[in-house]
């Protein structure tokens, strides 16, 4: 309580100070012009240098895209970000429930099901409604044009759900006139295919983008596969310089088979799933002068089928309002509002176990103002209102001081929070409807640093404390509930280096390591590389992780149940794309993933594939 008052004390000071500054304007002839990219647009919903923000933010950019062969969102985002961990138990699909893959942590933030890490598309969140867990099978790469990934908390931006970070999957945009089309096969081993189809259009004031998709795979082991089909239309239209609105929808129905981890009797495991998800969102946008802002409906939703009786349809529908509005004196501002109702309908064996739904809206004002030429003030503050639990303040404090063009550092205090699923409190023996939000206090130190145009440094050192994180416990015999009784306290270091020694050579390499005061699952210390070399019409690409102090969580099958903790293997894993353009319009691409066939697991009782290799032809016209 006394960290909220203070934070809430130094949001009004902030305010006073925005004020007080308004007579140095940017046309000061002694001003600093922060000129810096990329440009991300996730840390405060509007678009401003990424060296501006306090908060640690990465980026996997179109061109890290192109540069490695990543079917999912999720496995780009766990090899390009440091901090970032994701499981996966096979070369394609992750699945859901029990042991599936896709399960993300940020800085060891993730939860079981993995609802402490939001997903956003294009800004608005996606999740399961009754989970609150995202479902990574269906984020697909083909309409991906960049990922930007906050880590570390981001309630007071995004509210629930934002506990440990968030990942915002940025759509592709139709900058190209006229008419294009893109053709994608590719093949490879365990008769893995994948056909992806594109056309956009641009004409004067109206544009579109069509995409569809299929994938599919027998993958290494028995009675194991994966098929999924996925469709996406994107339109905008602009009336004229000023408004502007944008359709975002897209369908992916998927299947798998599990064959279940070698020689352990999992608890909850079940062999095969059928998976609709669908979403939507309708934009409408502004911008004039001094001032631009969204208005966005948007909607998910899901049928998911699984062959031990389970039954669910869910939703997570909402509208997002925010302005944003540049002041005098350099300042800027945003004004936001949200609304959200998320939950559903399960059935177990055609038993209907109950309707549910969490309905939640929220304000939020955030503030910024260069002071003194060099420093950038920042302040948020989120009151957010649950049907269930109330109101909850939520604020943040940052700062960044740039003492060179080339140099800056970054500071900030913030709070994540998380409202239980309808999973945690109605559903299944351990459900307790008595259950509080989860929250967390974060609180990090970072260094950008550049040398020229040849190496950009980005170095962060942050500190956590977690309580009434919610952990399922035996309160007597035979019967769990969940409670509030869990915390954690950790403290980590991130770094990330970007090296440039000639035009057409270039390495991104990453390493993250965490200390916390207890084991956390899939949350190990690691090392990402990627490195890109063009020469004429090829392009070569190696990239790959060094995983170490890896620990798996599984629930065997047993009286009483208990959560069993084991550490895997370090493992190394390296990865080869080779591209070579026959034409103008031709490309031709060879993959080798795990090249020197290194036996390795992620998730207890499923060996990764070995070498694999597949080879496809992009095709534009």
């Amino acid at each position: 309580m006394l960290r909220l008052k203070l934070l809430l004390i130094l949001h009004i000071f902030t305010f006073a100070a925005l004020h007080a500054y308004a007579g140095h304007t940017a046309s000061d002839a002694d001003s600093v012009k922060y000129e810096f990219k990329p440009i991300v647009v996730t840390g405060q919903r509007y678009e401003m240098p990424k060296k501006n923000v306090a908060s640690s933010i990465s980026i996997v950019s179109s061109a890290q895209i192109r540069e490695t062969n990543f079917t999912n969102v999720a496995d780009a985002v766990s090899y390009i970000t440091p901090g970032v961990y994701t499981t996966r138990r096979s070369n394609i699909g992750y699945g859901v429930a029990a042991m599936a893959g896709g399960s993300m942590t940020i800085r060891g933030i993730g939860g079981k099901p993995n609802s402490q890490i939001l997903v956003l598309i294009d800004g608005r969140p996606d999740f399961q409604g009754i989970f609150s867990h995202p479902i990574n099978d269906a984020y697909f790469m083909d309409n991906v044009e960049r990922i930007e990934i906050i880590r570390g908390p981001a309630s007071a931006v995004y509210g629930t759900n934002a506990l440990g970070g968030v990942v915002n999957i940025i759509t592709k945009s139709i900058n190209q006139k006229g008419f294009n089309t893109n053709l994608d096969v590719d093949y490879g081993s365990y008769n893995t295919q994948k056909y992806r189809l594109q056309h956009s259009g641009n004409v004067q004031n109206f544009q579109y983008l069509l995409s569809a998709g299929y994938s599919s795979s027998n993958t290494h082991r028995d009675n194991a596969s994966f098929e999924s089909q996925n469709f996406a239309l994107k339109m905008s239209y602009h009336f004229n310089r000023n408004y502007s609105i944008q359709f975002n929808g897209s369908f992916t129905p998927y299947t798998f088979r599990d064959p279940g981890p070698q020689d352990i009797s999992l608890n909850g495991y079940f062999e095969n799933g059928d998976i609709e998800r669908s979403s939507m969102d309708l934009t409408l946008s502004n911008k004039f002068g001094g001032t631009e802002g969204t208005v966005k409906l948007h909607g998910n939703f899901g049928v998911h089928t699984l062959s031990d009786g389970w039954h669910s349809e869910d939703q997570t529908n909402g509208i997002i309002a925010f302005q944003n509005f540049e002041l005098p004196g350099d300042m800027k501002s945003t004004i936001g509002f949200d609304v959200k109702r998320y939950g559903g309908t399960a059935k177990s064996s055609g038993i209907k176990l109950g309707t549910y739904f969490n309905d939640e809206r929220a304000a939020y004002l955030h503030l910024q103002k260069i002071v003194l030429k060099k420093l950038i003030l920042a302040s948020g503050v989120r009151l957010e209102h649950n049907s269930t639990f109330g109101s909850e303040w939520i604020p943040k404090l940052g700062l960044v001081y740039h003492w060179s063009d080339q140099s800056s550092m970054r500071a900030n205090m913030s709070k994540g929070f998380r409202t239980p699923s309808v999973k945690d409190l109605y559903l299944f023996p351990p459900a307790n409807q008595d259950l509080d939000p989860e929250r967390i206090w974060n609180y990090e130190l970072g260094l950008n640093q550049s040398f020229g145009q040849f190496l950009s440094l980005d170095v962060c050192a942050y500190y956590y404390e977690g309580d009434q994180l919610i952990q399922t416990t035996m309160v007597a015999p035979g019967q769990m509930l969940n409670q509030n009784i869990g915390s954690n306290i950790a403290r980590g270091v991130e770094l990330a280096v970007q090296i440039f020694p000639m035009t057409n050579l270039s390495a991104h390499i990453s390493y993250s390591y965490l200390n916390a005061d207890q084991t956390i699952p899939f949350a190990p210390d690691k090392l990402n590389f990627l490195v890109s070399y063009s020469l004429n019409k090829m392009d070569l690409s190696f990239y790959g992780e060094f995983i170490q102090k890896l620990y798996a969580s599984y629930q065997l099958n047993q009286m009483p149940p208990a959560t069993t903790l084991e550490k895997l293997s370090d493992y190394a894993v390296l990865h080869f794309k080779f591209q070579y353009s026959l034409l103008e319009n031709m490309r031709f691409t060879i993959n080798i993933e795990n090249v020197t066939d290194h036996d390795y697991e992620i998730l207890k009782g499923y060996p990764m594939p070995g070498r694999t290799i597949s080879t496809g032809v992009n095709y534009s016209f």
